[in-house]
């Protein structure tokens, strides 16, 4: 059944008479990440290199995949090639590249330590790439403020004054610069007044619709934030993006919760299971 359900699954996803460049990248992806759970590397590397090639600059996360399945497949110069080019395109951070579990079993590999001895120059090359790296860094900084007012035991009154001047300065960058994938974290703690009518939402909503419906922003960037939404205003989840709270928010019409997922380049719930191990609600298994 489940190999009927893929075959659907990759079939919708060559099919769409509108593809853009984001549903092409999201179909190797997703078709990668299947082939190297199934240890099929050799596919695994050469389309996760196909949606390298068409968006070299998106996520760290699939160089990394595609790192392993060259590993695996024991092409070590490729491996080290997709390696160094996830630093000098994605800005990977170290924390990652030490912590990356698919990495531990070749971590003896002379590479390894190679790119650990030369990350800062790695990263730096990065930073000489980007044609404005100090308005990069600002955001790095806003997020990093961020996250530091959430954790340092700031009162809360503290944490919605940091987050008003953070938003008010992503605005700002946005309109001058346009969007910065970082400035996410930020507007993301604006989700409590999510559809309602402030100066956040007017900007934002109409800006980010229009670079969706431009193919320069992904069509799933709504997504949690709707799904946010309706857990709070309806008890419910639209798309089952929060995995361990399927018993507490149990997704609506579930037995459409694929489509729904389908329609904004979101992988199905049996992928998430395949791919990342995540426990199914009962009602969908039985579908």
């Amino acid at each position: 059944m489940r190999i009927i359900l893929l075959f659907l699954f990759l079939s919708i996803l060559s099919c769409s008479d509108n593809k853009t460049d984001y549903d092409q990248y999201n179909e190797w992806d997703q078709k990668a990440m299947l082939e190297f759970k199934d240890k099929d590397y050799e596919k695994a590397l050469a389309n996760f290199e196909k949606a390298i090639d068409l968006k070299p600059k998106e996520d760290v996360s699939i160089y990394f995949y595609a790192t392993a399945s060259a590993l695996n497949a024991k092409k070590y110069d490729k491996a080290k090639e997709l390696l160094i080019s996830s630093i000098h395109n994605t800005n990977a951070s170290k924390d990652y590249f030490l912590n990356f579990n698919e990495f531990n079993s070749f971590r003896n590999e002379k590479m390894f330590t190679e790119i650990e001895k030369d990350y800062e120059s790695h990263i730096s090359e990065f930073y000489d790439k980007l044609e404005h790296p100090e308005i990069y860094r600002e955001v790095d900084r806003l997020v990093e403020l961020d996250k530091e007012y959430r954790t340092n035991g700031s009162e809360w009154k503290e944490v919605e004054r940091i987050d008003s001047l953070n938003i008010k300065r992503l605005i700002e960058i946005t309109k001058e610069y346009g969007w910065h994938p970082k400035g996410w974290l930020v507007l993301w703690h604006q989700r409590g007044t999510y559809g309602q009518d402030t100066y956040v939402w007017n900007f934002f909503k109409p800006y980010i619709d229009e670079q969706i419906k431009k193919g320069t922003m992904k069509k799933d960037f709504w997504v949690m934030f709707e799904e946010e939404r309706s857990m709070r205003q309806n008890k419910e989840q639209i798309y089952g993006m929060y995995w361990n709270q399927f018993d507490d928010y149990p997704i609506k019409d579930i037995a459409n919760v694929d489509k729904r997922r389908a329609e904004f380049g979101v992988p199905p719930l049996w992928y998430m299971e395949k791919v990342y191990g995540i426990a199914l609600p009962a009602e969908y298994k039985k579908l």
